[in-house]
């Protein structure tokens, strides 16, 4: 049986021109674990850190832009999807990676929603590609992508799901 995946909002942030969420993964029992982290990341920081990571999260909601604390790879076409929010902890660099994607293709092709999926901590600023991969690997996925739409489906109201 195949891993189901549910999308929801990052709570307290607005949805705009912009929306920002956690996927989560649930993995058949007896298969193993989830490594989709971000969301149970998130939940578990301090208070403060939190408060720090929201501010930049609706920093990037309002197109603002600061290499410091968020940024793509838009000039590296196998993972140009990819993005990330910052953070440095206990000598630590920590990562919340995902990918951005345009739920409403037909109905809205600007809106753009930061799907967060996988945390990372290092101790330098170089980023595990691999990991970059399988976040582009749930970015094409179908069964992701319905998850999405699920909460910003393509259609006008009172439309059916096609």
């Amino acid at each position: 049986m195949a891993a189901t995946y549910r999308f929801s909002t990052a709570e307290g942030h607005r949805v705009g021109r912009r929306a920002i969420g956690f996927l989560e993964e649930d993995i058949p029992e007896g298969e193993g674990e989830s490594r989709v982290d971000a969301k149970e990341v998130f939940d578990t920081l301090t208070p403060h850190r939190k408060c720090e990571l929201r501010t930049r999260f609706d920093y990037w909601l309002d197109w603002g832009i600061n290499d410091r604390w968020f940024h793509g790879w838009p000039n590296d076409h196998e993972v140009k999807a990819c993005f990330c929010f910052k953070w440095s902890e206990r000598r630590q660099n920590h990562r919340l990676y995902g990918f951005l994607f345009h739920p409403k293709p037909t109905i809205n092709p600007g809106f753009q929603v930061c799907v967060l999926v996988y945390h990372d901590a290092k101790n330098d600023e170089s980023t595990d590609r691999s990991l970059l991969i399988r976040v582009m690997g749930l970015y094409g996925n179908p069964v992701v992508h319905a998850a999405i739409r699920f909460i910003f489906p393509d259609k006008k109201n009172g439309e059916q799901i096609q």
